[in-house]
């Protein structure tokens, strides 16, 4: 049996991190079996067993695996079918793809969306994580971070061009089908979807048209989601 550890807000159904989702489509995709239970920040305790504090976590039988990227990897040797990676270099490779996410797409959508994720917790896990995200915005309180952010999305445009290249010839960024990293990018991307209706990739034809291709896999697994809002 496989366990899969999301994060969720005040709603226990509406579960908006962008790692979790990341592996939530990639489950999808291999068509693995497995059940799901949720977490909050100030609550982590189903957590226990498996060592660390964040999310995603899957536990499968008695082994816990942490982190996106590991558990991506974990899920390709030991699941067979509907491969992840075309070949296991390309698992290797993998962490640049990963990276570049994380750095290109996630962290710009951050002050972005601070105030949404903020009004989407109880009061507890508000006082959280105002302590322990505030301080990453330079000096600005959460409540403030909504002026500006048609800026910031205008900048942010800049960080498209390696992926709208690649959705100029291609449905998807893995090809002709979904794979590894249009499940990195499109979780990433549920992260602003789940919590807000400020979206930041409106600007991208593109972008917008391959996200209408991935709110329809599975089902509609992503446009089906639970929102926030």
């Amino acid at each position: 049996m496989l366990t899969f550890y999301e994060l969720c807000g005040a709603q226990s159904d509406v579960c908006f991190s962008p790692f979790v989702w990341r592996i939530k489509l990639m489950l999808a995709h291999k068509a693995i079996p497995h059940q799901t239970e949720t977490v909050t920040f100030t609550d982590k305790s189903a957590l226990a067993g498996s060592g660390v504090k964040t999310v995603p976590v899957i536990k499968h039988d008695e082994k816990w695996v942490s982190e996106s990227l590991d558990i991506a990897r974990y899920l390709e040797v030991n699941f067979s079918g509907n491969p992840l990676f075309e070949t296991p270099l390309a698992a290797e490779q993998s962490v640049i793809v990963n990276n570049w996410v994380d750095r290109n797409i996630v962290m710009p959508m951050f002050p972005m969306i601070v105030t949404d994720i903020y009004e989407a917790l109880d009061e507890a896990n508000q006082e959280y994580f105002r302590t322990t995200r505030e301080p990453r915005l330079g000096g600005r309180k959460i409540e403030d971070m909504r002026a500006g952010r048609d800026e910031l999305r205008a900048a942010f445009k800049a960080n498209f061009g390696p992926l709208e290249s690649i959705l100029q010839n291609n449905e998807y960024l893995s090809g002709k089908a979904p794979a590894f990293a249009d499940y990195c990018v499109m979780g990433s991307l549920m992260w602003p979807h789940i919590i807000s209706n400020f979206d930041p990739i409106v600007e991208s034809v593109e972008l917008r048209v391959w996200r209408d291709r991935m709110f329809d896999q599975f089902d509609g697994l992503a446009k089906n989601a639970p929102r926030a809002v």
